[in-house]
């Protein structure tokens, strides 16, 4: 924990240096305005009969299990539970080097009633697991080499048998790869940066400054990104082709490049983790800046207290307001439940009546 802190401190730091920043020109976006709807929600921690987190960053539902990513534990980084009670089953996806070991885990999908695809930065492979359910143990059914033009594949969902990546090279804003072979199929759409022309020399620095969080809806018809480190939202729609973007008050992402040609954030932490259901987006957000982050040291905790509800329009409709910080969450629209994932808590996983 304390690292991941140093780390934030150490951009903000950084963000006062002397470099070529880019502030955009928010004007070229329409805003998604600011509701009154804003509801406060109280959560309750639910306890676990086994110490298992150290960073639980992304949960996954399917029917009657849920699958909790861990991004920083030291042995496994994917556990199993019993859903909604959250009774511990197993574990798979082993922290290595060696053969279907994983040095960097990057997310988690499921495809299939009982199966999930993984994805591993550090080696540019994803792994497909069978057998999650309350009753069996995960198998590994399949290793998947990826292309190695994609790199920094931080996020991705899955569309039928392709996987979609985020571009970290700044050519196009979305990589599809077939998960049969792993090669690339296709590039679509453009970073929506204002300033087009920034571009020529900086792709790669802009593609990083535009850091984004992805999730196809269930019907895979639409895909919508939400960025890290700016206030702003886009939905794809597949079938038709259109694309709605939306900024907040807190404008699009601003970041600087270094002389190395990294491009590092130079404002907020804005968005941490997105779901899209058949109804609505939904959207954990921050806000705070690195300079504010800066000041509070040690005390720094990591993670979105804002909620927010969008239509497909990319309207915002409502905000939920929550007791503490989190990361990752789940929300069950036939239960009126949301599971968020508090890394600051020594009980990571807090449930919400929404």
């Amino acid at each position: 924990m304390k690292k991941i802190t140093y780390l934030i401190l150490l951009i903000s730091t950084f963000s006062f240096i002397s470099c070529n920043r880019y502030k955009g020109n928010n004007m070229k976006a329409p805003e998604y305005g600011i509701v009154t709807d804003t509801i406060i929600l109280k959560g309750i921690e639910i306890p676990l009969d086994t110490i298992l987190f150290r960073y639980a960053y992304r949960m996954r539902v399917q029917g009657n299990k849920a699958v909790i990513m861990d991004l920083h534990n030291t042995d496994y980084y994917y556990h199993v539970f019993s859903y909604p009670d959250f009774t511990y089953i197993s574990s798979f996806g082993k922290r290595g080097e060696g053969p279907t070991e994983m040095i960097y885990a990057a997310n988690i999908r499921f495809v299939e009633d009982n199966a999930v695809w993984v994805l591993d930065d550090g080696k540019g492979r994803m792994y497909k697991y069978s057998d999650i359910s309350v009753n069996d143990t995960p198998k590994l059914v399949k290793d998947l080499l990826l292309d190695r033009k994609l790199y920094r594949s931080l996020d991705f969902d899955i569309e039928d048998t392709t996987v979609v990546i985020p571009d970290y090279s700044g050519e196009n804003r979305f990589s599809w790869a077939s998960l049969s072979t792993g090669k690339i199929i296709r590039k679509t759409e453009r970073i929506p940066i204002s300033e087009s022309n920034q571009f020529k020399d900086n792709m790669s620095a802009i593609a990083q400054g535009w850091n984004s969080f992805i999730s196809l809806s269930p019907d895979k018809q639409k895909l919508v990104t939400v960025t890290q480190f700016g206030d702003r939202i886009d939905i794809y729609d597949l079938s038709s082709h259109k694309h709605i973007g939306k900024l907040g008050m807190h404008g699009e992402p601003k970041f600087y490049v270094t002389p190395e040609g990294y491009g590092l954030p130079d404002d907020k932490i804005c968005y941490y983790d997105v779901q899209v259901t058949d109804k609505f987006i939904y959207a954990i957000y921050d806000g705070r800046s690195f300079r504010d982050i800066s000041k509070l040291a040690n005390s720094y905790k990591q993670g979105g207290k804002i909620l927010r509800v969008f239509n497909f329009k990319g309207e915002l409709i409502s905000n939920y307001i929550l007791d503490r910080r989190i990361v990752g969450f789940y929300v069950d629209e036939k239960t009126g439940l949301l599971f968020g994932l508090d890394v600051n808590a020594d009980e990571q996983i807090v449930k919400y009546i929404i």
